[in-house]
């Protein structure tokens, strides 16, 4: 099978990751101080909908196409499964953000998701995955944790809230700086790579 694009869709994904995860601490920030407001809501849920449809495009091609350029089928399990739960929480909770409507609901399968992330960071710590295992282990770990998180976020009385979206800023900003940096660092790496095949 042919790749579809010279590009890394891994690149990408881990982008909009970085981007979602700062867009969720803002957000937080809000929340924690008890500024939220329907409008706050609506604007957040619209850019979360964004994202999570410009990553559910990242999950096609990493299903579809030979991204890779090489035999990857880890990297795409990996990757791409997470990627397609990434989708559904951002387009999910951008709607209902959208909506002014509780994540109370989506909070339960957020459980499920955050436990998928967290198998994630066994397979990459026990297997050795990417070049830097422990910023890989790192961003998986975080993300499992806010998606587990969610849900005692969500049930929490006003002051409670505000205390868990404190530390939600913390895991959120974690895995925003690990995605940040993992895709960063590939984004000039997979151009050296190019770059370095064409001259051959």
């Amino acid at each position: 099978m042919q790749a579809l694009s010279s590009h890394n869709p891994l690149v990408l994904i881990l982008g909009l990751v970085a981007a979602a995860g700062l867009t969720g601490v803002v957000y937080l920030v809000y929340v924690a101080r008890g500024q939220e407001t329907p409008e706050l809501r609506k604007q957040f849920g619209l850019l979360f909908l964004i994202i999570g449809v410009f990553a559910l495009g990242g999950f096609v091609q990493l299903i579809w196409s030979d991204w890779a350029g090489f035999p990857a089928g880890h990297y795409t399990e990996l990757f791409g499964v997470t990627t397609g739960l990434f989708s559904f929480m951002l387009i999910v909770a951008g709607l209902l953000l959208l909506l002014n409507m509780d994540l109370r609901a989506l909070s339960w399968p957020s459980v499920v998701i955050g436990l998928f992330l967290l198998q994630g960071t066994r397979a990459v710590v026990d297997f050795q995955l990417t070049r830097n295992p422990p910023l890989t282990a790192l961003l998986w770990l975080s993300a499992g944790v806010a998606s587990i998180g969610m849900l005692p976020f969500s049930y929490s009385r006003e002051n409670t809230r505000r205390y868990l979206a404190y530390a939600g800023v913390v895991v959120l900003a974690v895995m925003t700086l690990a995605a940040f940096l993992t895709g960063f660092k590939g984004f000039y790496g997979h151009i050296a790579s190019i770059v370095q095949q064409q001259q051959k």
